[in-house]
């Protein structure tokens, strides 16, 4: 257990307040009971039960509230010990669980009932400004410190989620490139040694394509990553001509449009998942085509190929497929029923 050093402070706060402002309250009060060494060892011993206040609220409430009560109970003048008590319901509310808090406050409440001078009338006015006010206030704390954290691990969800979305379309698409590639030079090895040779540059090309992208999301992690993402539209050409060498015909047809570096990379990002759906799952002399375009206010994104008819089931690459489509305010539609379409509509941005 390690008090913090808040609640050392409060409490030496407490104990300045109790010991220094009791005899003056008393005074103003004309006390009938005059203060004794008793007094000041309630005052004391309740101060000191806030050092526990955010690592044991029940002791504190325990510690605080019983000196309070046998002080009120001796006759001693009303004064700054009930601050204490004030910070004790404070702290029960804010680190206990709402039941325990309440219960602590009714306690308190009904515990000071018996020694009271005053009409019931004052006994619930008091109560409610001494006791439930200062629950309520903890309590209302409590929300907003678990709201705050409740977004903090939203965000850090979100990232997993957007680190683990972009490893998989990164280094996904570039394994299935190299298995390919792989996979024609081994066949053309002894054959066609040039042809070979083009395959495994083609190898060496994507591997370090995939490490660059990999890179750029450990940077992200590490808060160096660039302000302003480093892929666009005019890599789709690229993205199509690797895939020709890798034995997957595409066609590319994109409109010139200007558009925020996020909606650029998303679409690349869904073009470049649907080639490599197509390339891992085709069979041979099956071809794709690309075609990026607006109509009207929305940015249309079609992906298709010339396989047979089938059905499917959706992985890990259409749901983020569909999810990227989503972050732009868009849909994704896709159709086994004439080959394969991926179709995503992303409005356009104001």
């Amino acid at each position: 257990m390690r008090i913090k050093w808040q609640d050392s402070a409060l409490t030496a706060a407490l104990l300045f307040f109790g010991l220094a402002g009791t005899r003056f309250a008393a005074r103003l009060q004309g006390a009938a009971v005059p203060l004794d060494a008793l007094a000041y060892v309630l005052i004391v011993v309740s101060a000191g039960g806030l050092l526990f206040r955010s690592v044991r609220p029940l002791w504190t409430v325990g510690i605080t509230i019983v000196p309070i009560v046998v002080y009120l109970a001796l006759g001693y003048p009303y004064g700054p010990i009930l601050m204490s008590g004030v910070a004790a319901i404070y702290a029960v509310a804010l680190y206990a669980r709402i039941e325990l808090a309440a219960a602590c406050a009714l306690l308190y409440a009904l515990a000071l009932l018996p020694w009271w001078n005053d009409s019931l009338t004052s006994w619930v006015t008091w109560s409610a400004g001494w006791i439930l006010l200062p629950g309520a206030a903890g309590a209302l704390m409590k929300l907003r410190h678990r709201s705050v954290v409740d977004t903090r691990e939203r965000a850090v969800i979100s990232e997993r989620l957007r680190l683990a979305q972009e490893v998989h379309d990164v280094v996904g698409h570039g394994l299935s490139v190299i298995a390919m590639q792989a996979g024609v030079a081994l066949y053309v090895l002894d054959k066609d040694p040039a042809k070979a040779r083009a395959s495994l540059e083609a190898i060496r090309d994507t591997s370090k394509e995939a490490l660059d992208g990999l890179r750029s999301e450990l940077d992200t992690l590490r808060g160096s990553a660039p302000l302003t993402p480093t892929i666009t539209l005019a890599d789709v050409p690229a993205l199509a001509s690797r895939m020709r060498e890798a034995g997957l015909e595409v066609s590319v047809e994109v409109e010139e449009i200007s558009l925020p570096g996020t909606h650029q990379l998303g679409v690349y990002r869904i073009v470049q998942e649907s080639l490599t759906n197509v390339l891992r799952h085709s069979s041979p002399g099956v071809t794709a085509s690309v075609r990026v375009h607006t109509v009207r206010d929305e940015l249309v994104v079609q992906v298709t190929d010339t396989g047979t008819p089938s059905t499917f089931t959706e992985g890990h690459g259409i749901t983020g497929m569909r999810s990227r489509a989503e972050a732009l305010g868009g849909t994704l539609e896709v159709d086994g029923s004439h080959g394969f379409a991926v179709i995503a509509r992303i409005p356009l941005p104001s």
